[in-house]
């Protein structure tokens, strides 16, 4: 038989599918209360999901931390300001 190596997932993968999933319903046509607590869950868990990746190197995991940060927050203020 074929030795293959068993997928890993680690917590950071699920905490990312959790930000993501979060980000994608702070985008969705919802009262904005609830778009501004979906787009705060994707603010907290996506770069808490980056920091976990230890594979990658430091400066990458802060920089897509940043990133996302500021791309969650634009969205955020595009929400407010459209209300």
């Amino acid at each position: 038989m074929e030795d293959r190596d068993a997928p890993r997932s680690s917590a950071g993968d699920v905490l990312g599918f959790i930000g993501l999933a979060f980000a994608i319903l702070g985008l969705a046509d919802l009262p904005l209360l609830y778009r501004l607590g979906c787009l705060f869950g994707a603010c907290i868990f996506l770069p808490v999901s980056f920091h976990r990746q230890t594979e990658w190197p430091a400066w990458v995991r802060w920089l897509f931390s940043i990133v996302v940060t500021s791309l969650v927050a634009y969205v955020a203020w595009t929400a407010i300001r459209d209300r």
